[in-house]
């Protein structure tokens, strides 16, 4: 080790595809190159996946997992708090507690529980599942697929085709930056027959445009009319 460096404490990997295993309390872990699994245990862990296709697993705790480059799959526990970053390359983030979720670059897959989530899909085809709770869903560039769930979730599409899907479960799904041009709500499950139908269970509050689906289930088009989306914005599947 040259003069005056110093490694932080922790578990790290070599240039291969290594198992790093923490315990309780605190840790750092680092897989470096190669396809790494991660297991930070219980206790506010930091892991940091490196180059390669990694496995990165929370536990108790607030967590922040990192794949960076490659495909990785990181998945984190019931610690409420914690955030998770795919870095390059098509990942798979799953949470069951209370999590902020970035995907960045690649075509990467988001799946949220029964708390409250942020996601940030960035560049890439993306979808997103935010489960129960209050979600808050950005896609960036891209063609990107949001199902939010139930309970009132928050949708920014950003540049790209964006499909957001409206299930016949207690829930508002509201799109803060609602572009006809590129956007289209999926409905399943509203019983709606018709484009006439699905006008008929609208209304107009301030700017947004209100679909009514059942006494539980609404969408919230911000910026649209009835007098300015048409039927191809809308894709009723039953």
């Amino acid at each position: 080790m040259a003069s005056g460096t110093s490694v932080a404490p922790g578990l790290y990997g070599n240039g291969g595809n290594d198992v790093l295993v923490a315990g309780c309390g605190d840790d750092l872990l680092f897989g470096g190159d190669g396809n790494d699994v991660l297991f930070g245990g219980s206790g506010n862990d930091t892991s940091h996946g490196g180059n390669g296709n990694d496995t990165l697993v929370g536990d108790d705790g607030v967590d922040l997992l990192e794949g960076h480059a490659g495909d990785d799959w990181i998945y984190m526990s019931v610690g409420d708090g914690g955030s998770a970053y795919g870095g390059a390359g098509n990942d798979v983030i799953v949470a069951n507690g209370r999590a902020v979720e970035i995907g960045d670059d690649g075509n990467d897959v988001m799946y949220g529980q029964a708390a409250n989530d942020y996601f940030y899909g960035g560049n890439g085809d993306d979808v997103m599942y935010g489960g129960d709770g209050v979600d808050v869903l950005i896609g960036g560039a891209g063609n990107d697929y949001f199902d939010g769930g139930t309970g009132v979730n928050y949708y920014f599409g950003g540049g790209g085709n964006k499909t957001f899907v409206s299930r016949r479960a207690p829930g508002v799904q509201v799109v803060q930056d609602w572009n006809a041009a590129t956007d289209t709500v999926q409905f399943t499950g509203s019983g709606f027959s018709s484009f006439a139908d699905l006008l008929a269970h609208s209304y107009q509050n301030g700017a947004y445009f209100v679909i009514q689906v059942d006494g539980a289930n609404a969408v919230r088009l911000n910026g649209a009319t009835a007098g300015t989306v048409t039927a191809a914005d809308f894709s009723i599947l039953s």
